[in-house]
């Protein structure tokens, strides 16, 4: 059963992204349930997909040295050409991933610390 944070992002990326919103899951050390999927994306390798974009994602070491006093990685977000990956970080093993348009991205560091708020629940 998906936790109430999770539904409360998925409800609070939907008002937000609206249209632009495509896809979130949350994943966990040795797994993944997907969240949310607009309708209109392609079934087809879906599964396959996510599964890859969960593994990079566990996989992905920060960029900051461990004495940094930037102190623990939250969140990452990729902006590519068509779209937007946001990583929310609850470990080193669990996160949230969501995927937008590219059009979301206007306003976006505000959104991420929206997004995160509501995966921790403060």
């Amino acid at each position: 059963m998906t936790e109430r944070r999770y539904q409360t992002l998925v409800q609070f990326v939907s008002t937000r992204a609206q249209r632009y919103f495509r896809t979130a899951v949350h994943y966990t050390e040795d797994g993944w349930e997907a969240l949310y999927r607009r309708g209109d994306l392609p079934a087809e390798r879906a599964e396959r997909r996510t599964s890859a974009v969960v593994e990079k994602a566990r996989a992905r070491d920060p960029l900051r040295e461990p004495d940094s006093p930037f102190g623990d990685l939250d969140a990452t977000v990729e902006l590519y050409e068509n779209g937007v990956f946001i990583i929310i970080r609850e470990s080193a093993t669990e996160g949230v991933i969501v995927s937008l348009e590219r059009d979301a991205a206007r306003n976006l560091a505000g959104f991420v610390v929206e997004c995160e708020r509501i995966v921790s629940g403060d």
